[in-house]
């Protein structure tokens, strides 16, 4: 195979994966919309500069096609390809032969994939362990979703449509088991089946590193070997002594009872903590010393989307974050506030997919009364999904926050939102936080008139 060619090119995993078959010496080329992504400047670096909209004549050519799970086979070019006789995969399926040669580290979880494969993958870069990489957003150690390398191939390994099962785990973390993707999960019994599937793969010699204090991981069964991270002391890896301020953690790490050291690192929330550990347990799997991890640690620059400070605006502090979720909704603002006591919070939350928005509308509302005041974006609707309840189900969910007694503004657009806070939170400080899987980011750009 000299050429591949990627349908939906500028999509967090798949422009990952188009990076590292550019590195390995393909001919790559994609499609896309022609909208400017975060990823536009990531391939770019890898000398990918063949990007055009979708067109029937892009795949007369190649060798084969990996298209976005987003896409399915009335795509244009997955249809013609299809037609032709060309190879045609899901990006999970072509991930998932991409770790056939390779002893993999893979990161699963409801919450917390990417914070924690950021954390592994500058973990074994700092310690010269030269890992392979494919993650969902931007590491700003590594400077991108993925890198090259003759290690372990670090990954996130998602549940959705039961992607992960095209993987290979050598080393299977489960950060947590939480039912989400209403679409395509019944419930949380299926949920966990799919996990458990997951987990059915690792190999006698391999390793399964789980949240202990959640009793669903602790139901997980492995042939390998299996590693308990948490904050109970029943846990092989735990922590004790958690202080956190102003975006910064530091606690003590054990190992069966036995002090290892103390580590810090620029994150926010036990969550974060939770996150640590789990990296823990790897550095420990691979007898990497504990100097080592918390030098790593401590160079640790974060994530781009998870809690990422963008800058000040006046005299507000603005950060942005992935979570879409009320969980993970839930334990970002109770951090924030933990972190930042003395800071009013302004949330500008914009719902993701109105399935999820429907499914725990009220979940929604209950943990969005933990931020001071609420800005609603009109929900980010998925190309799946038909119709415009959008509208109505945001109006909705604004009720059920101002039923619990927070004050709501809604806003239609990126632009809407901005111009509200430039017209009424000028010359005041505190903490603005942009937070969904969407575009919302784009609010707190416009602000300070910088792109990501």
């Amino acid at each position: 195979m000299q050429k591949i060619h990627f349908v939906g090119i500028k999509g967090s995993g798949t422009s990952a994966l188009a990076q590292i078959y550019a590195r390995m010496g393909m001919n790559v080329t994609g499609s896309d919309s022609s909208d400017v992504f975060f990823t536009d400047a990531l391939l770019q670096g890898a000398g990918i500069t063949h990007i055009v909209t979708p067109s029937a004549d892009n795949v007369t050519d190649v060798d084969m096609v990996c298209h976005s799970p987003a896409y399915g086979d009335d795509h244009i070019e997955i249809k013609v390809a299809k037609e032709k006789g060309i190879p045609v995969r899901t990006y999970p399926e072509q991930l998932g032969q991409l770790m056939n040669d390779k002893q993999t580290i893979l990161v699963s979880g409801t919450h917390g994939k990417t914070t924690t494969t950021s954390m592994i993958s500058n973990l074994l870069l700092k310690t010269g362990l030269d890992p392979m990489v494919v993650i969902g957003s931007k590491n700003y150690d590594i400077g991108s979703n993925s890198r090259f390398g003759d290690g372990y191939l670090v990954a996130e390994a998602c549940e959705y449509r039961r992607s992960f099962h095209n993987y290979n785990p050598t080393i299977a973390i489960v950060n947590n088991i939480d039912f989400d993707h209403p679409d395509y999960f019944h419930d949380l019994e299926d949920v966990f089946s799919a996990f458990q599937t997951f987990v059915d793969k690792v190999p006698a010699t391999g390793a399964l590193v789980a949240w202990g204090d959640q009793e669903l991981c602790r139901k997980l069964q492995t042939v390998g070997r299996t590693m308990f991270f948490g904050m109970e002391t029943d846990n092989d890896i735990y922590a004790t002594d958690v202080e956190e301020s102003r975006g910064r953690l530091k606690f003590r790490v054990w190992e069966r009872g036995a002090e290892l050291g103390v580590i810090e690192v620029r994150a926010l929330g036990h969550h974060n903590v939770l996150n640590v550990l789990a990296s823990v347990c790897v550095s420990r799997l691979l007898q990497v010393p504990f100097t080592d991890v918390q030098a790593a640690f401590g160079e640790f620059s974060g994530v781009y989307r998870r809690f990422d400070y963008l800058g000040q605006f006046d005299g507000l502090e603005l950060y942005d974050d992935y979570a879409h979720h009320p969980n993970e909704i839930e334990t970002t603002l109770r951090a924030t506030k933990l972190s930042f006591p003395e800071d009013t919070l302004l949330t500008v939350f914009q719902p993701h997919t109105i399935s999820r928005t429907k499914k725990f509308l009220e979940d929604f509302a209950q943990a969005l009364t933990l931020s001071d005041e609420v800005m609603l974006v009109k929900i980010f609707q998925s190309a799946r999904e038909q119709g415009d309840d959008a509208q109505a189900l945001t109006s909705e969910l604004a009720e059920q926050i101002r039923s619990r007694g927070k004050k709501v503004i809604v806003v239609n657009n990126l632009e809407e939102g901005a111009d509200w806070i430039r017209r009424e939170k000028s010359s005041r400080r505190g903490l603005i936080l942009t937070m969904g899987a969407g575009d919302v980011r784009g609010i707190a750009e416009q602000l300070l008139s910088v792109k990501a």
